[in-house]
Parts: C-alpha cells; structure tokens; sequence
C-alpha cells in the first residue's frame, strides 16, 4: 500500500519552484518522476513510492498528481518553498544547487534517480554503475561516474543503510 502523498497545491509549488514541471510530453513526464525521486533522495520525503521500471524509478500515482496539477502549476504564483525543519530546508537549498545542471536533462536525472536507487538496494559501486551503464546504449559510464560523485558530495549515495 501507498504511503499518503503530499497536498496536490504543495507540490505544484515545489515544482514551480525548481522550474522544470512539464507533463504534456514524455520528456517532461520523464524529468517529472526523476526530479521527486532525486528530491526524495535528499531527504525530502514527499510520501512517493517508486518502483524499478524501463526508465529507472517511476511511480504511478505521482504521474497521475502530475496530470491533475498540470492545469494549476502554470497559473500559481512562484513562492518562496519554507520547510519547518532547518535541515529540510538546507536539504532542499542543496537539492536545487544539485539540479541546477541536469534539470532539463533527462538522460542524467535517469542515470543519477537510477544510481540512487540501486545504492538504495545496497549494491557496490562499481556494480551499480555497471548496470546504469548498461541501462541504455546511450548511458557512458563517463556520466555514470560524474554522477555518482555529484551524489556521493551531497550525502546521498555510499551510505551504507543498516
């Protein structure tokens, strides 16, 4: 069972914010799914649960709040995103400083949200860059590794859980 998710409103702001929120294709649809899990990954726990699938990590009730939400996002106005939590809010400034680069690119957020989840699953490095490589035939294991270490500075891969 689904853990509940965040307020339909709450995420449409987030999106705003972060400024990559486009469902009308699967590019955008895409950048959606890896852009929760990535933030997610920082420690942001919107209440999203994904699965391994083609294209990494999806979760189908996030797509279905994507579509719903595709209507508000446009016409919201950009507001400053406050988490209660000081380390939320850090998380969250360090999340977007992360995704500065790869937020319209849909081949490293795959590559980085797949990396995550596969470190998740307490694979080795260098097995899970392996199969992220392997992945796709357009995947280098250049991009791989770059991203592992963009990952690896902000804590969030090359933990072991317990």
């Amino acid at each position: 069972m689904e853990s509940k998710t965040m307020d339909r409103y709450e995420l449409a702001a987030i999106l705003n914010d972060i400024g990559n929120f486009d469902v009308s294709n699967f590019k955008g649809r895409l950048t959606l799914q890896k852009t929760v899990y990535l933030l997610q990954s920082f420690g942001l726990n919107l209440g999203y649960e994904f699965r391994w699938y083609i294209h990494g990590t999806y979760c189908p009730s996030l797509t279905n709040d994507g579509f719903a939400i595709e209507e508000i996002a446009p016409n919201m106005p950009r507001i400053p995103i406050e988490f209660e939590a000081e380390h939320a809010q850090r998380r969250y400034a360090e999340f977007k400083e992360f995704l500065a680069d790869k937020k319209d690119d849909p081949a490293m957020l795959e590559i980085s949200s797949s990396i995550c989840y596969l470190d998740g699953l307490g694979l080795e490095k260098d097995e899970i860059l392996k199969l992220v490589e392997n992945k796709k035939p357009k995947f280098r294991m250049e991009q791989c590794r770059e991203a592992w270490k963009d990952l690896e500075r902000y804590s969030v891969v090359g933990r072991r859980h317990v």
